[in-house]
Parts: C-alpha cells; structure tokens; sequence
C-alpha cells in the first residue's frame, strides 16, 4: 500500500509566507491604484498621504526575497510598477504638462511661506524669503503686527495684508480685494511682461470631522480663481493638502508648479520631518520653469517657489 504524502510543517510556513506577501502586494496596489475608492475622512486622509503606501512594498519585498517566493515577488512587483507610475514623474522635471503656452518675454518668480502663528522670530523668515529670487511673496499665518513686512521683503516693493494672510511684490499691484475664503487676498501684479492675477489663500486645516469645513474653503478659493476670466492667474497659500487629495480636482484647469517643474514631491510639511506638501503654486495660463523648497526659520512648513513664464 502507497503512503500519502503530506506536507511538513516548512512548506505550511511557506504558503502561509506566500499568502501574507501576497496579501501585503495586493493592499498595496490596491490602495495606491484606488485610493478615491476608500470614502470619508478616511480617503482624504489616505488621498494626503498616499506616496506613504509605498513602504508597505518594502517589507513584503524584502519578505519574498528570503522567503524565495515567486507569488510574493510578483505581488509586489505590480504594487511597486503602480506606485511608480505614479510617483516617479515627479523626479523627471518636464514630464508636467503646461497649461498655456510660453510664447511672451514674461517671467514671474513666486513663492508662498507659511511663517507659523508660534514662530518666535517671524521677521526673520520673511528676511530669509526676501533672498529668495522672488518677485512676488504670498505669506500666511501672519499673527501678530508685522510691521517689519515691508522692510524684510523689500522696500522697494509693495506689502498688502489681509487678515492673516499678506503680499509683497517688486512690481506695481492694484485690483486688491478680499477673497470668499476667510483667509484670502487677491491682486493685480502689473509685471513688466504684462498683467497677472495672484490670488493668496489659507485653506481651513485639514482634521478628523472638519473635512467638509475644508473642502468648503477650498472650493471658494478655486472658484475665486476661475472667476477671473482670460490672462494669467496664479494661486498661491497653505492649501493644507496635498495635490492628490481628490479635493484638489476643483482646481482643474490649473497645474500644479512642483509637478511639472520640480524635482521630487517637494515636501513642505513638517518642515522638520517632511511628509507631505500643503503649500503650493498653482497656475493658469502661464508655464512653470522651475520649481523648489525652502527652508523657513521659526516655521513648521517650509516655503515653495516656482518660476513661471507667460
């Protein structure tokens, strides 16, 4: 009589191994490939955080290696194709498309700060902007007086405020007024390569149960934005989300300067341990020929800067 064989407890282990990496692979892209599936607060948060999925492939890989397991391999290798597809256009500048086209001699550098309501020395952050580049500086968080605004920007250009949020720019601006948002400002910079609509928004914080609250002011400041018709229009502030939250689809129509000119996925906060971008530069109408991160002394965000041309 024949014996039947049955399997020992290693190769147990090893399809129990193969189901969890398996398991993990899948999650993996799933989450990444799905994630405006997932509803709520949950999905929005998931949406902020999403490049942060991908280190659920680095365990599993490592797990397939030493466990020699094809199925785990396979599983993590559409994960880590998926999270590539979409993340790695972000280390190939250029990839971002435009939206308008560069056939003028303008140019206009723009940066937007957050300085922080708790920051100790908030004039010395806006000092350290002023070495920027930049012609036209959105500022939000501004508590207290500020009164050296103007000083540290540059004298020679011209500060606004409204509220909490301020403008300083090189070049003649007009066209001021406050915008729906309770944070917000809007002005004509009057550029030597013509006329352009910036608009500085401090979109409400992102938290569990106040995601409403949040999209609320979000969609007032891209509502804003659209109203303003033809020419040039940027939108720069603390959007206190990142630009796959699908929230963000309400700027359609505009693109999204670290995306198609920077390098990376241009973190902004916290400016201690980066994780995720809030602040960002929005435009239309214009091309984006540069964009970066900098540092803010005093402040948990750092600061972002495009280059635009129109």
């Amino acid at each position: 009589m024949s014996e039947t064989t049955r399997p020992g407890p290693h190769r147990k282990r090893l399809r129990a191994g193969d189901a969890f990496l398996v398991g993990t692979g899948a999650l993996a892209a799933l989450l990444l490939a799905g994630h405006r599936l997932v509803p709520g607060d949950l999905g929005v948060f998931l949406d902020s955080g999403l490049p942060w999925v991908g280190l659920l492939i680095l365990p599993a890989a490592a797990g397939a290696l030493l466990l020699r397991s094809r199925a785990g391999l396979a599983a993590v290798g559409v994960a880590s194709l998926v999270w590539a597809f979409l993340f790695v256009p972000a280390y190939v500048p250029g990839l971002g498309a435009g939206n308008g086209s560069d056939t003028g001699a303008g140019r206009l550098t723009v940066a937007t700060l957050n300085i922080d309501a708790e920051n100790p020395d908030p004039c010395g952050a806006l000092r350290e902007a002023s070495g920027w580049g930049a012609d036209v500086v959105a500022v939000e968080e501004i508590t207290g007086p500020a009164e050296c605004a103007s000083s540290a920007l540059g004298e020679d250009g011209t500060w606004i405020r409204q509220g909490t949020v301020g403008l300083w720019s090189r070049h003649p601006v007009g066209g001021l007024a406050p915008l729906d948002i309770f944070r917000g400002l809007r002005a004509t910079v009057h550029a030597p390569g013509g006329d352009v609509v910036v608009l500085v928004g401090h979109v409400a914080s992102l938290r569990p149960r106040a995601v409403g609250e949040r999209n609320d002011s979000l969609e007032a400041l891209a509502a804003d934005a659209e109203a303003e018709g033809e020419g040039p229009v940027v939108v720069a502030g603390d959007m206190n989300t990142a630009a796959t939250d699908r929230a963000m689809d309400v700027f359609d129509g505009f693109d999204e300067a670290q995306r198609a000119a920077g390098w990376g996925p241009g973190f902004t906060w916290s400016s201690s341990a980066s994780m995720v971008r809030l602040d960002h530069v929005f435009y239309r109408g214009m091309e984006a020929r540069s964009a970066g991160v900098r540092e803010v002394p005093g402040s948990d965000h750092c600061g972002a800067v495009a280059e635009l041309a129109y």
